[in-house]
This record gives C-alpha cells, sequence and structure tokens, in this order.
C-alpha cells in the first residue's frame, strides 16, 4: 500500500524542507510568498461540497501526499463506558458497479430549473421508466443507476408538455450519454487499508450522497445537507424572519469497520435555520422597514411610496439631483431572495425568480423608477410597435389594475422587472444576516434541546427519512439501522486544581468548583494604585457605586488581589463623544495619581455593542489602558460571586494567574502551546479576515499573550507575514521568559473545515519552522492539532450528568472517527443548557509523539486552567483565547464610526453627533480593492510606552 505519510513531504514544490543554519531571513520567510495564490487554496474540481468528506479528499496528487499522521493507538487508560452517537450504521451496501451519464440539454438553457424540468417531463420519464432499476438525478449534468443503457438523445416540447402552444424556444434536445464506471469496490478498499484516497473513491461517496437525497428531496426543502418540510417545528423571530427546524443528514465514513460494520454511517441532526417569512412582497417591504427603524412603525402603504421615492441630493461638484432615500437603501438587505408572481393568469406559475436589486434611475426624477414611469416597447399582433408604462401594461394586459404604481420595481436577475404587489415570497428563504440580540435570544431558546428531547426529535427524523421503504436506497442494496448505535468510550479523570497558598481543589465530576476563601495561584505582580471607575449615561449613582467598589475590593482582597490606593470616580459627561471621554478621564486618573493608569473600570446602562466597542476601541487603539466593562444591574446587586468573577479577569488582565492545574506540572520538556484561530466578517460585508495566535508564557501553558492582524478577505490561511511579524516577537518573549529554548511546539488550529487541513499542514506549519528556526536558530518538535465544533455528533450517555449530558472527559475515539487518521471527540465541560456538543480533534501531524492517553489527558487537564471561569471549558484554552483575542481585535479595524455601528441605531448617533464622532480621528477610508489595512496599533501616537509595553504582554483580551 502506497504511504500515508505520518510526516509531511515537504510542502509545495517551490519550497525546500527543512530550514538550514544560517539561512537569511528573506530565505526563511519568502519562500512561498508568490506561489500561495488564493488560486492554490481552491477546492479541487469534482468535490460534491454536500458530502461530509475526510480532509485527505482535498488533497490534490499532484501536488502532495496525504501527509497526516495515522491513529498511533487507541487510549489504555480511564474508565470504560458507552454513550450513543446520533451516526447511523450502513449495515450493507452494494459492491457493484454503477454507471454515470452526462445529462445535457441543446440549446443550453439559462436557467438550471429547465434541467429539471426537461428530467421530470413525461417524454423523458417514460422512457426511463422502462429500466429495471430507478435513476438518481443531480438536477442539473449528472445522472447514475445500475443500468447499463446506449445513449439516449429525445427533443422535449416543454410547452406540449404543459398543454400550451408550442414555441421554438422551449423545445429541446435532451442527450442521456454514459461517461464512466463507478467501482464500489473501492470504496471498501479504501475502508479496509488496502489502498489511498483517489478520485475514484470521491466518486463513489458522491454517488452515495445522492442516493441518500433523492428519496427525501422528492417531497423535503433541500437546503445544502438539510431537509425541510412544511409541518416543521418554528418559531417567528419578528415580523419578516422565522426560525426553522430541519434535517440534517450526511455520509461520514468511519471506524466502524473495526467493529464489525461497513465503514459507513448516516450522520443525522436536527438543525435550526432563520430564513424570511414568506408572504406578499409589499407586505414584507412594510414589515421589513418597520423591524428596523422605530419611525417606520406602523406606517400605512399608501405612505410607503414617499419612504422610498428619491430625495435631492447635492453632487460634489454642487449640483442638485435624486438620489436614494434613507428607506430605499435599506432594501438593499432584500436582495437575493426568490419570488413567485401571482397576478392574473400567473397564479399557478411554480417558476422562481431572484431579486437583483431594486430600479433605481435619477432621469426618472421625483417619482422615481415606478411602474407609473418605466416604459417598454411591445410588439402588437399587428406587427406594430406600442409604448407602454408597466402600470397600464398590466392593466390592459391582465387586467389587474395596481394599487402601488408608484412604488419602486424589482430588477431580477433573468426575468426582468416587477411591481412588488405581484409578487410573492415563498417559504424557505434563507435569511443571510446576523441576527440582532432580540433575535439571537429567541433563537437561543428555539434551539435549545435537552439531551432527551434531541433524541427524541432526531430519531424522529430517521423516522421521516423514512430509509427502509426509500425505493432509492433499496435498489443499491443499502441497508442502515435506524437504532443508535452504542459506542464503547473511556472517561478521562479529571486534574486537581491548584490555587495559592497551596490550596488544591478536585472538582471531580461536577465540573465546577467555588472561589470562596480561595487565593489566586498568582495576584497582579504590580499593586493596583492608578485606576479608576466611570458610570456611562448617568446609569446608577454615587453612593450605588460606591458600595459596589468596596465589595470588589474586599473580594479581590480575599483572593490574593493587592491593592494600595482607592479608585478615583467619575461620571461620563451626557452626550459626550466617547473618545472624548476615554481620553479626559485617563488623562486625569494619570495625572491625580502620577503613574500611567492600571485599569480603568466602565460602568454600562446595558449590553448595547457598539457602546461597549467605542469605549474598548478607544483605550486599547488611543492609550493602550486595559478595560472592564460591567453591566449596571450587577452594580446595584453588588453580589461577591459576580465580584470574584470580575476579579479572576481583572487578575489575568494585571499579569497574574488565576490557577493550574495540579500534580507539580505536566511538560517534562519546555514546551510551548500555541492557539490559531481566523474570523471573517459577516457574508453580507466587506470585512477582512482577522488573524489571531495566542502563545503559552510560562511552565504551565496557563498564561498567555496574543497578537492579532488582518489576513486578507476571506482568507482562512495565514499569510506568511502575519505568521512572521505575530508570531516571530512572542516567540522571542517566550526565551526571554524562560531564559531556555521551547523543545515542544503544539499548534492548536481552529475554524477549519476537512478541505483546509491540507493547506495549514502544507503552508502554516512550514511558515512555522522558518520562524523558529529565525529566531532561535533550532526547529522544536512540532505537533498540530484541529479543533473543531462545527459538526454534527452528539452523544448520549448511559450516565450522564442531572441533564442527561456526558460527564466531563468523556472520550470517544471509534465508530464515528476515521477509520485510521489520529482523531478523536472529546467532551470536556457542563452544558449548562441544551445538548453538549463534544469538540472533534484531529491531530494532523504529530512530532512530540505523546501517547495517545498522555495527548488526551493534557488537552482535557488544560481546559481547568482557562482563566476566567470556574468551570472546565469546551475549548482547549489556547483556541479560546485566540477566538477571543480575534473578536476583540474586530473592533480594532482602521474603519469610520458609522461602518460599525448597526443599522438600526446608526440614524439615531448621527442625529446626535455628541453621543461619538461622525469619523474617528483614528480612522481613514480605505476601499476593498488591495489588501486591508492593517489594524490600528494598540496604543497610538499618545500613549506611555510603559502602558504599550504592560498592554501587550498581559491577557488584555479576556
Amino acid at each position: 500500500m502506497a504511504s500515508r505519510g505520518a510526516t509531511p513531504s515537504g510542502g509545495a514544490p517551490s519550497q525546500t524542507g527543512q530550514p538550514q543554519p544560517g539561512s537569511t531571513k528573506e530565505e526563511l520567510l519568502g519562500a512561498g510568498e508568490t506561489f500561495w495564490t488564493k488560486d492554490y487554496f481552491k477546492i479541487p474540481e469534482g468535490i460534491n461540497k454536500r458530502c461530509d468528506l475526510p480532509p485527505e479528499a482535498y488533497a490534490v496528487k499532484e501536488r502532495y501526499d496525504t501527509p497526516f499522521a495515522r491513529r498511533p493507538a487507541y487510549s489504555a487508560t480511564g474508565d470504560n463506558i458507552k454513550v450513543q452517537v446520533n451516526q447511523f450504521r450502513v449495515d450493507n451496501a452494494i459492491n457493484q458497479d454503477v454507471w454515470q451519464f452526462d445529462v445535457s440539454i441543446s440549446p443550453t438553457p439559462l436557467a438550471r430549473v429547465v434541467y429539471k424540468k426537461v428530467w421530470d417531463s413525461n417524454t423523458i420519464q417514460s422512457k426511463l421508466q422502462s429500466c429495471k432499476d430507478p435513476w438518481i438525478y443531480d438536477s442539473h449534468k449528472l445522472a447514475w443507476s445500475k443500468n447499463k443503457v446506449p445513449e439516449l438523445r429525445v427533443t422535449v416540447d416543454l410547452d406540449a408538455e404543459e398543454g400550451k402552444t408550442s414555441r421554438k424556444n422551449n423545445t429541446f434536445l435532451f442527450r442521456l450519454k454514459p461517461t464512466s464506471r463507478i467501482r464500489l469496490e473501492t470504496l471498501f478498499a479504501y475502508l479496509n487499508g488496502q489502498m489511498d484516497w483517489d478520485n475514484s473513491i470521491l466518486e463513489c461517496m458522491s454517488f452515495f450522497d445522492h442516493v441518500l437525497r433523492q428519496g427525501p428531496s422528492e417531497s423535503m426543502k433541500l437546503i445544502k445537507r438539510t431537509f425541510f418540510h412544511q409541518g416543521a417545528e418554528n418559531m417567528q423571530l419578528n415580523q419578516v424572519t422565522e426560525a426553522i427546524k430541519g434535517i440534517y443528514s450526511a455520509f461520514r465514513i468511519n471506524e466502524s469497520i473495526n467493529s464489525g460494520g461497513s465503514g459507513l454511517g448516516i450522520n443525522v441532526n436536527v438543525t435550526n435555520q432563520t430564513f424570511w417569512i414568506g408572504q406578499p412582497f409589499e407586505q414584507l417591504v412594510r414589515n421589513f422597514l418597520a423591524s428596523i427603524d422605530r419611525k417606520w412603525q406602523n406606517i400605512r402603504y399608501p405612505d410607503i411610496a414617499n419612504l422610498l421615492a428619491p430625495v435631492k441630493i447635492s453632487t460634489p461638484s454642487g449640483a442638485q439631483t435624486w438620489g436614494m432615500s434613507e428607506a430605499f437603501k435599506a432594501l438593499r438587505r432584500l436582495h437575493n431572495i426568490r419570488f413567485r408572481v401571482k397576478h392574473r393568469g400567473k397564479t399557478q406559475d411554480k417558476k422562481e425568480y431572484k431579486i437583483k436589486r431594486f430600479d433605481f434611475d435619477s432621469q426618472y426624477g421625483a417619482l422615481g423608477a415606478c411602474a407609473k414611469t418605466v416604459e417598454f416597447d411591445k410588439v402588437m399582433p399587428d406587427g406594430k410597435m406600442k409604448r407602454y408604462s408597466i402600470y397600464d401594461y398590466y392593466n390592459e394586459q391582465y387586467k389587474a389594475k395596481l394599487q402601488f404604481g408608484n412604488w419602486p420595481l424589482i430588477v431580477t436577475t433573468k426575468a426582468g422587472k416587477f411591481p412588488f404587489e405581484v409578487c410573492e415570497v415563498d417559504r424557505f428563504n434563507p435569511y443571510p444576516y446576523k441576527l440582532d440580540s432580540e433575535q439571537t435570544q429567541m433563537m437561543i431558546k428555539f434551539a435549545v434541546q435537552r439531551p432527551a428531547q434531541r433524541k427524541q426529535e432526531i430519531m424522529k427524523a430517521v423516522s421521516m427519512l423514512n430509509w427502509g421503504a426509500d425505493k432509492y436506497l433499496q435498489s443499491c442494496g443499502i441497508k442502515i439501522k435506524p437504532e443508535m448505535p452504542m459506542v464503547p468510550s473511556k472517561m478521562i479523570k479529571n486534574p486537581l486544581i491548584e490555587f495559592g497558598a497551596k490550596k488544591t481543589i478536585d472538582p471531580k465530576v461536577s465540573g465546577h468548583w467555588d472561589l470562596r476563601n480561595i487565593k489566586f495561584v498568582k495576584c497582579n505582580p504590580v499593586p493596583l494604585k492608578s485606576w479608576a471607575f466611570v458610570t456611562v449615561d448617568h446609569c446608577v449613582d454615587k453612593p450605588t457605586l460606591a458600595n459596589f467598589i468596596n465589595v470588589f475590593k474586599t473580594t479581590y482582597k480575599g483572593h490574593g488581589g493587592i491593592i494600595q490606593a482607592e479608585p478615583m470616580i467619575f461620571e461620563a459627561p451626557s452626550g459626550q463623544d466617547h473618545a472624548q471621554t476615554v481620553s479626559d478621564i485617563y488623562q486625569a486618573c494619570g495625572n491625580q495619581n502620577k503613574q500611567t493608569p492600571q485599569i480603568i473600570f466602565f460602568v454600562l446602562r446595558d449590553k448595547t455593542a457598539w457602546v461597549y466597542d467605542r469605549l474598548k476601541k478607544n483605550a486599547d487603539c488611543r492609550w493602550a489602558c486595559i478595560t472592564q466593562m460591567i453591566q449596571s444591574s450587577h452594580v446595584r446587586k453588588a453580589q461577591g460571586q459576580y465580584c470574584s468573577n470580575v476579579s479572576m479577569k481583572v487578575n489575568s488582565k494585571l499579569g497574574g494567574q488565576t490557577s493550574r492545574v495540579g500534580g507539580g506540572g505536566f511538560f517534562k520538556v519546555p514546551t510551548m502551546i500555541i492557539g490559531v484561530d481566523v474570523s471573517h466578517g459577516s457574508p453580507s460585508q466587506l470585512q477582512p479576515s482577522v488573524a489571531s495566535i495566542c502563545v503559552s508564557m510560562d511552565k504551565d501553558a496557563a498564561v498567555f499573550e496574543a497578537a492579532v492582524q488582518t489576513n486578507d478577505y476571506r482568507t482562512e490561511i495565514l499569510t506568511a507575514s502575519n505568521v512572521n511579524n505575530m508570531l516571530g516577537p512572542m516567540i522571542q518573549t517566550w526565551v526571554q521568559k524562560n531564559k531556555t529554548i521551547p523543545q515542544h511546539v503544539f499548534y492548536f488550529r481552529d475554524g477549519v473545515s476537512e478541505g483546509q487541513f491540507i493547506h495549514v499542514m502544507e503552508y502554516e506549519y512550514e511558515q512555522v519552522k522558518k520562524v523558529f528556526q529565525l529566531v532561535t536558530n533550532a526547529t522544536p518538535k512540532i505537533t498540530i492539532i484541529i479543533a473543531t465544533k462545527r459538526h454534527h455528533i452528539r452523544f448520549f450517555p448511559e450516565r450522564g450528568d442531572k441533564n442527561g449530558n456526558p460527564l466531563p472527559g468523556t472520550l470517544v475515539e471509534r465508530e464515528v472517527t476515521h477509520p485510521f487518521y489520529y482523531d478523536f471527540y472529546l467532551c470536556s465541560h457542563v452544558a449548562i443548557q441544551g445538548t453538549a456538543r463534544p469538540v472533534h480533534y484531529n491531530v494532523i501531524h504529530d512530532e512530540v509523539g505523546y501517547k495517545p492517553d498522555d495527548l488526551q489527558r493534557m488537552i482535557y487537564h488544560q481546559c481547568y486552567q482557562y482563566c476566567r471561569s470556574t468551570t472546565p471549558v469546551s475549548l482547549h484554552p489556547a483556541v479560546y483565547y485566540a477566538h477571543l483575542a480575534g473578536y476583540r481585535a474586530r473592533i480594532h479595524e482602521n474603519k469610520a464610526v458609522t461602518d460599525q455601528v448597526p443599522y438600526q441605531v446608526k440614524a439615531q448617533v448621527m442625529s446626535n453627533p455628541g453621543i461619538m464622532a461622525k469619523h474617528d480621528s483614528m480612522s481613514t477610508d480605505s476601499g476593498p480593492m488591495g489588501p486591508p489595512p492593517p489594524l490600528l496599533p494598540m496604543g497610538g501616537p499618545n500613549a506611555r510606552n510603559d502602558a504599550k509595553f504592560t498592554f501587550k504582554h498581559t491577557m488584555w483580551w479576556v
């Protein structure tokens, strides 16, 4: 068998292997900068994106062999337990050849839906049904069958099929041509370890995927990998959006072949997705405007025309012209919605149209481009040309007198223009935007399900999929067990947690502990002397704040915190710009104490995100000042537990350490933990991706530093310059603090799909090695671990916690894992609500070579060292910190304030410039072309050097 490569093959052809001592910086870091183009990261051709494919499916053979580490062994320690998993075992599948056919239509139609219409026509179906076995069709250009039939050519008249007068442009030549033979035996040879992954196995998986979806898609709506049906449970989120439960199902290869299965399973889960509510389009527009601004609520239909009508604006030269109104611009969010038409003669038309934009042209003046002003020419039966307005045409052609003839028009992608009132938005139009806070809260309530309820819903979904009666599955001999398999698992023993004064806590399987009478393992190294509290928007009075400060000081001192001076108390002036507020208080605190401010607490009225972000951005990027935000409701209560939670965050920001795993230290040699995450902006906005790298700085791997920077646009893989400029200085800091160089490095990577594992190996890994060589003149042993929560595997244990969730330490490495590569699922936390989602860890490269027991225990135990929690967290802290740092860095973007404020409050902000400046004085406008501008540095030109240094080397993001 060809090598599956426990070590990488050396990278792309243009790169060398190990860096050589004495290489120049350009040689070490420059290689690959021009080679790693965006085209390199595209998914290889032929990949079915709906399949749940293993990472080796995306490795292009022409560039490299599969470099992923193989599983060295299974865990041998820990208690033996059993859990059910929502992956249903495929007991049998045909092991014979299947024919793949090419479907073509001539002339080539403009819309893909025509392919399906032709395929479903009586003319074609009568030909296909004469075959013994049913046909699988992808609704476009591919079909499959066990029937070996010669090429078929048939002419189909779609008008005649529908009983209409035939038109020349609605007649098509249909051709069905056999193109290849799919040998399903290759898939089972791969699962048995008898051959490497290649395109023949990919073809098998694609075929199985289409077989699985063919039956349900005939009665349900398929969106990507999820089915939705009309009777599905739903919840209205507001007047324009609703959440609907769907059924996720996908073929997966798995380890079950080692326990008597076929090596194939069907992962079934209940999902939740947001959609536009189906309704008449004019009603959707009215409800949509009401949902984004209070001033547009309860507006009458006749008045909407005035809202959407053009407004007078000035051009750069000073001339007057007509421009889009605020409400008209807001309608941009309705682009890409699909709809049907409902006027006379079209009520039974099933054709869908897609909104490209809303018609606007300044030439139409004050009325705008509406049904009464937009005209077109039509050839009459006598051959003469007649000019119509759209309003008159509907009145004459369809006897439909438009009520809203002065409203704008919908411009579709391919079918011209329509008035709003003849359009009907169907159900299952995905809502592509980020939910607001109220929608999010409702969505969480809708989505949260305790394990017993989720298991019941999954089994209900399996019943609806009705595998036993599916003729397509039956024709392929695919038999799926409709019961959740019980999987042998392990329970890793929890660690002891060590605090100050040699105090040790054993949380056992409870998953939480108490901080009362507990001192932090390391308190703030510099006594707290220059600090302040600020109330924003007069949200609490001075006596209330003074009481909270006393409780906080008592609590923090009780945990070992060192306080040597009273904090200053300020009240932010009403209507003052946030930048000015931060500046004034920072200067006043520093001058009064004759010392750089160490931390400033801001008391906020509520959880309004943009207020939080504005204060943080100015403190971070102007002054490099540590801040702590607290809610006014908690200040009024002044509870000790809340103050303990705040104390953990404050202590970490001031250079302290909350706790560490007991037992004298896990690592036997100098070890560095690196956590990496790349976050992306909303799909509806052109925002740069933001990369964040966190590096442990102590022997316990409990204290971290972070670096953040923009990472091109929607680019998941770190750029070479970011690896160098972000990681290099932190390696230098690590060496200075630990007075040695690291021998082992664990590189935890978050947010990477299976299709990008290979890119992490062949790009990030190579660049990281080069940076270590440059900084330390040595290359440590590196183990790369991908940690992801974006999957649909859930555990239902025989014996769980009080809610039925797995206990912390539950490890699954059989049945749902890869047949031979190194991965496992780990539940390290207690789910407060809903069903716990285990983290899927993929060890894609392993030079350190820990035994599986040791690696899994290390990952699990470190989840107890998260600095701001009295519970173990679900994800390794290095990844968690990288995610938090990246989220915080999003507000460091060098952009105008008005681009960062939510649409709902933008009008209020602009009408009251005192709330904040119209444009941030630190920001510059930058277009979408070229690389994105870098983030604003932490500490502007007026920031003090000691503040910049302290800020950089503390956990400022927690």
